[in-house]
């Protein structure tokens, strides 16, 4: 087991051991909700399909008091008083609604199952064995499947290299490069006990640091197929932070969070190329952002491209994609403005 760094100025959140006297399930199943229970239905279903009763399984809804729609009374119809749950007082945000999870969860095992992803029917039957293989593990995980509104498949991810279940070189590959969904992530509750909560001042990259953070202290394990299903929406906080770039800026903060931790010697490995993955994603939503005609968009990860990987050719991108925002932007601009000054004309 790698002893951890201390963590310079980062101050994570405490996760309580859970009380002597409480009856302790192997699965603690954890469904953070926000204005999307349209799609949570699918998310129950999928759970109790596999549940093996409140002896074995926890499962319970924590919503960040959402305000467009009624969680609640989609675990009443579809959980039948199985599925418990739990509103918070206020918004508190995707990442500490992540902690009440971890917090309100009484399992050996914890799974923070997001209330628009689901899992495929075998999912914690083949999780559970290869606990059973690997018992010393701190975080299980496997390929996800990117799905989208309609659940129609977007991609799939590669298997991670590994020897017998143990994926090889992982501190490597997540310090740099995010290949872990959050539903297919599974942490013993006592590791969280063990080095904390997700880390509250990051919203994308949470995820990212935790699961990172989690290798660090120990064996990760993958499953050697898909059984998770990530939902891409345009109502998901992904798609919200491409637009402003700040999808970009939270992946920088996480690779540097990742690199302190790491050992001298492999963070010396690492450092001319750490932001290599980063730098192409902000290149290929640069030209995705062009094609759907959002100039802004577009030319704010153009110029995440040149401050990552300075270039001639980066320079050249990102001043094509600013002449392209000075021109179609004023254009629109004068396109709303006669549309208005007709509008105008016609009511008078």
């Amino acid at each position: 087991m790698m002893q951890l760094k201390p963590f310079q100025k980062l101050e994570y959140p405490q996760i309580y051991p859970v009380p002597e006297e409480v009856h302790r399930p192997f699965w603690s199943i954890m469904i953070p909700t926000y204005n999307c229970a349209n799609y949570l239905a699918q998310t129950l279903e999928s759970v109790l399909s596999q549940d093996l009763g409140p002896e074995h399984m926890q499962i319970e809804v924590i919503d960040d008091c959402s305000t467009k729609d009624d969680p609640e009374a989609v675990v009443r119809e579809i959980g039948k008083g199985r599925v418990s749950f739990y509103r918070q007082p206020q918004n508190v945000g995707a990442i500490r609604n992540f902690n009440t999870c971890i917090q309100r969860s009484l399992g050996q095992f914890v799974h923070i199952l997001h209330g628009d992803d689901f899992v495929a029917p075998n999912f914690y039957s083949s999780y559970e064995s290869l606990i059973q293989s690997h018992p010393d593990v701190t975080l299980i995980i496997s390929p996800a499947i990117f799905v989208n509104e309609k659940n129609e498949q977007i991609r799939i991810e590669p298997l991670l290299s590994n020897i017998d279940g143990v994926v090889v070189d992982f501190l490597k590959i997540e310090a740099v490069r995010n290949v872990i969904q959050t539903p297919a992530a599974v942490v013993p509750r006592k590791v969280y006990e063990q080095i904390g909560g997700f880390y509250e001042p990051r919203y994308h990259t949470a995820d990212w640091e935790m699961w990172f953070r989690a290798g660090m202290y120990g064996k990760v394990v993958t499953l050697d197929r898909q059984v998770a299903y990530y939902r891409i929406h345009s109502g998901s906080d992904t798609s919200r932070l491409i637009l402003t770039g700040n999808n970009i800026q939270e992946c920088k903060h996480a690779i540097d969070m990742c690199m302190r931790q790491l050992p001298e010697k492999l963070r010396e490995e690492l450092n001319d190329n750490k932001y290599s993955d980063i730098t192409e994603l902000a290149r290929f939503l640069h030209l995705d952002l062009a094609n759907k005609k959002l100039w802004k968009s577009s030319l704010i990860h153009a110029g995440w491209s040149l401050r990552l990987e300075p270039s001639k050719s980066s320079l050249k991108v990102y001043l094509i994609a600013l002449a392209r925002y000075v021109l179609y932007g004023a254009l629109n601009f004068d396109m709303k403005f006669l549309k208005l000054k007709q509008n105008i004309s016609d009511a008078n």
